[in-house]
């Protein structure tokens, strides 16, 4: 190994240094930067051999230019560790496969999802049990796919005992591998960049593969390859292998004869060929079409021989150091060497060899992937290529969607009876794609002709789901009308419709009609056996009926959407989730244990089903959490959403609940600033747009502006003239019934109070109790029903506004002389608030009541800590102790029932909390602790 690092000291230093870290339980990640042949891979090999030394096992890939379409090449090649392989990696290559697929409207990105979450979740489970090394060569070449992975794996590198560590070229700064750079400069990682060798580098090299020092003539020769060390291995085998190095004692040098003007690199690398045998040549022109590595079956399908007759060509290219063993495989020692003999055919060749590669491998049964990459270097499609294409599509949009849509592209631009019905074929494969508003000119155009009936409506389905995914609800809602009106449609495909039609209707506050589309698709699904359908209508309906606040029904409903979905579970076709809207059910039922339940079962089966909705998960806990009082689990379940896909747009609701928190807590992150510079209003269709106004007025409050505060809710609030009616907006209304009183709008409570009370005659749980209790005092100065709202607020759960309500009882204690209550009742605020941390809110209150007259002292409440054991809440507490037993993130995850990443939010909170850099040590921590 030495002989491949020189003039690499301090790289080998580093590495030793990581290493040792590693085997100690500590993450680390690095990157090596530099042009071709500088000796990026030389120094991977080095840290592969660091860490086999020690004992760690290395998962090793390289990314070639010919994958970069392919989604999670690179990373497969890193799990394709042989008998070292972890249960895991079995099942990720079955998703891979596509042996498990989401539905098409999650489409590839939701198939993404849920690889990397296999994969991370596997690496996670695998660090547990021993240290690993991933490293990764040309990074530059890999797909987007393996990128986001390893920009993950980098952000969790503190949980972890992992290497990564990772080559690449210089690169412009609005690609792909800049951006990843710069985020993983912003996680702390280091980025080298190899300078070329000095000159006692070059000549220690020489000297290692010459044999001697290098004497004037042949250092003179080697000074032209510039301390590129590719370039002066490979012109120093040159000139071994034609005899033109001659050792004379101690010393190699060259003679006379040879010019010092060394040739290109190309060609360089080309007349050292020349001296291999004619079948290894001939063998080492076709396979550097298959890319850097290609595996022995490859092999003897491309050339049509048996592998006998390969063995001696093999060996030697590899004694020649032209190839070298990849795992189970063989590749090129460098990708310039294969490129130098890729240049060497011509255009045409080149396409002839790659049609031929191309047939070869897809009668070898080979992955339609690699089929497909050759197929499409031959250029215009064949009538066996558009075969091929028809029989291996499905695999083929789940491995490969780019190819798959090139492909079709293609297809569909050539005429003949072969190629008809491709168009209907590339409208699904652009949707599959995430390309909506080109799976709308396909599929419309396929409709321009006639199709069979059935055909037609699967067609119009794709339409209609691509233009909602554009966000044209209008448009999605004739197109449903459309297609329902089309003779002899299929009862189970009405149904479906009916179900896309309420969902957009539903987006669009169309309440009754929304309501009636999905008792049709009820209907038509329990007529045509359709669960699926029947589900997607339950859960519409459902969904209608929590915002009209007939909670109890729909909770019913529920019910009986996951009844008929049964074994099958949540499908990436819902945008609208049976578990989801349950929950939302329980929440405003004051059931919120068994909302929260629902909420993590939904959140882990997106996370394990690549559903689109794990964002909506998230963001349902958050608001949960914040209604409990369990803040800092609600800024994980925050953070956790923020991290995963979103493809519905929930993430602003997010911001908007961290806002709230922050605000409360006088903090300010990119949370609160987010919302500030929003636009004013949130779409039509949300009906979590309350968060946003209220988030927003909560800033100018706090910022002493309680006039513009109350302003800004008033303009929503009362927008139509009367007090709007909307899911949820009882939890804004605590806040604007005290800005209201402060303000002495009297008229504004007394309408809050009559719509509360309205809400509580109709619904009385708890909360709403609470909420009516609240607002009617204010209105009618009463201080005895605020007593009532903070024990109606205690009984729900809601201890934010159960100190709401405590806090305005000691004003109006004050108010009416009875001191002694407006004390106690202060205090109770305060003490409320210091346990949530809302020190605005605290210090709001003693201002308040310092202004009537009632001073509240020094509390035994002590204010939330925000660092150390104190700082931790019940969840991290437990996470903590789960880790010091010696679990892994899956682990805890399945054990709390909370998705993997929620997990991976609270050990990097706990670590923040706690001042510790690596789970070894937390776990010391957690057991020291313990031990007291």
């Amino acid at each position: 190994m030495a002989l491949t690092v020189q003039g690499r000291e301090a790289e080998r230093t580093r590495l030793e240094l990581v290493v040792r870290q590693l085997a100690a339980g500590t993450g680390q990640a690095m990157v090596f930067r530099g042009e071709p042949g500088i000796g990026k891979s030389a120094v991977l090999d080095l840290a592969d051999a660091l860490c086999r030394s020690a004992g760690i096992t290395v998962l090793r890939g390289e990314a070639g230019e010919i994958d970069r379409s392919l989604p999670f090449a690179v990373l497969s090649q890193c799990l394709d560790v042989g008998a070292a392989e972890h249960p895991g990696v079995a099942r990720i290559r079955g998703l891979l496969r596509g042996d498990e697929r989401v539905s098409a409207p999650a489409g590839a990105v939701g198939q993404e999802f849920l690889i990397a979450e296999a994969i991370l979740s596997t690496l996670d489970d695998w660090c547990s049990a021993e240290p690993l090394a991933l490293l990764v060569d040309d990074l530059h070449w890999a797909d987007l796919a393996s990128l986001a992975v390893i920009r993950r794996l980098a952000r969790a590198l503190d949980q972890l005992p992992l290497l990564v560590v990772v080559t690449c070229r210089p690169a412009p700064d609005d690609s792909a591998i800049a951006a990843l750079l710069r985020d993983l400069e912003e996680c702390g990682v280091p980025t080298t960049d190899l300078a070329p060798l000095a000159e006692a580098g070059v000549a220690a090299l020489v000297a290692d593969l010459a044999g001697g020092v290098p004497g004037d003539r042949l250092r003179s020769l080697v000074a032209g390859a510039a301390g590129n060390p590719l370039y002066v291995t490979e012109l120093i085998r040159d000139l071994s292998g034609t005899g033109r190095i001659e050792l004379r004692g101690s010393t190699a040098e060259i003679s006379a004869e040879t010019p010092l003007v060394p040739a290109s690199l190309s060609a360089t690398i080309l007349h050292r060929l020349d001296t291999l045998s004619a079948p290894t040549r001939e063998m080492l022109r076709v396979v550097a079409l298959l890319g850097r590595a290609f595996s022995a079956a490859e092999m003897t399908a491309v050339l049509q021989l048996p592998a006998t007759d390969l063995v001696e060509p093999v060996v030697e290219a590899l004694a020649a150091g032209v190839l070298e063993e990849r795992g189970s495989g063989l590749g090129f020692r460098h990708d310039l060497i294969r490129r130098a003999v890729v240049q060497s055919h011509s255009q045409a060749v080149r396409t002839a060899l790659h049609e031929q590669i191309g047939v070869s491998l897809a009668e070898a049964g080979a992955a339609v992937e690699r089929v497909a990459e050759h197929v499409l270097e031959a250029g215009p499609l064949s009538r066996r290529d558009v075969a091929w294409l028809r029989a291996s599509l499905d695999p083929l949009l789940v491995r490969a969607p780019a190819l798959a849509v090139e492909l079709l592209r293609r297809a569909t631009a050539t005429a003949g009876d072969d190629f008809q019905d491709l168009d209907v074929e590339l409208a699904r494969a652009l949707l599959w794609a995430g390309l909506p508003a080109e799976a709308e000119r396909a599929a419309r155009a396929a409709l321009a002709r006639s199709l069979p009936i059935g055909r037609a409506g699967t067609v119009r389905g794709w339409l209609a789901q691509a233009l909602m995914e554009q966000g044209r609800l209008e448009d999605t809602v004739a197109e449903v009308r459309s297609a329902l009106a089309l003779e002899g449609l299929p009862q189970n495909q009405a149904a479906r419709f009916h179900a896309v039609q309420a969902q957009a209707l539903h987006f669009m506050s169309r309440m009754e009609e929304s309501e009636a589309a999905a008792l049709l698709a009820v209907r038509n699904g329990r007529e045509s056996g359709d669960g699926f359908a029947t589900a997607y209508g339950l859960t519409t309906q459902a969904a209608v009926l929590v915002v009209t606040r007939r909670v109890e029904e729909a909770l019913a409903l529920t019910t009986a959407a996951l009844d008929n979905l049964g074994a099958t579970g949540i499908s990436s076709d819902f945008q609208l989730s049976p578990h989801l809207a349950r929950a939302y059910c329980l929440a405003d039922l004051d059931r919120l244990t068994e909302a929260h339940a629902h909420l993590r079962t939904g959140a882990r089966e997106s996370e394990r089903a690549g559903v689109a909705l794990l964002t909506g998960y998230q963001s349902a806990i958050a608001k949960v959490e914040f209604l409990c009082g369990n803040w800092d689990d609600a800024l994980v379940a925050v953070q956790s959403g923020l991290d995963s896909i979103d493809p519905l747009d929930i993430g602003p609701d997010l911001h908007a609940v961290a806002a709230l928190i922050e605000v409360r807590r006088d903090q300010r992150s990119e949370h609160t600033d987010t919302i500030v510079n929003a636009s004013k209003a949130r779409p039509a269709r949300s009906h979590t747009e309350f968060l946003h106004w209220w988030a927003r007025a909560l800033v100018l409050d706090a910022e002493g502006d309680g006039a513009r505060a109350f302003d800004l809710l008033e303009s929503y609030l009362w927008a139509s003239g009367g007090l709007r009616r909307v899911v949820n907006l009882d939890h804004l209304f605590p806040d604007a019934a005290r800005m209201a009183f402060c303000l002495g709008r009297s008229d504004r409570l007394a309408a809050l109070a009559a719509s509360t009370q309205e809400m509580a005659d109709f619904q009385p749980s708890p909360n709403k109790l609470g909420t009516a209790a609240l607002c009617r005092g204010l209105a009618d100065a009463d201080g005895s029903l605020l007593a009532e709202s903070a024990a109606a607020y205690d009984t729900a759960g809601r201890p934010l506004f159960a100190a709401f309500a405590r806090e305005n009882e000691a004003v109006l204690s004050a108010r009416a002389g009875l001191s002694d209550r407006a004390t106690a009742a202060s205090a109770e605020a305060v003490d409320g608030y210091l346990a949530l941390g809302a020190s605005w809110d605290a210090r709001r209150t003693r201002e308040r009541l310092r202004a009537e007259g009632i001073t509240v002292g020094n509390r035994r409440t002590v204010a939330r800590s925000e660092t150390g054991w104190e700082a931790l809440s019940a969840t991290e507490r437990t996470v903590l102790t789960m880790i010091a037993e010696g679990c892994s993130n899956p682990q805890i995850s399945e054990r709390l029932y909370m998705s993997r990443r929620t997990v991976q939010v609270h050990v990097s909170r706990i670590m923040a909390k706690l001042g510790e850099s690596s789970r070894v040590g937390l776990a010391v921590t957690a057991t020291l602790r313990e031990a007291r």
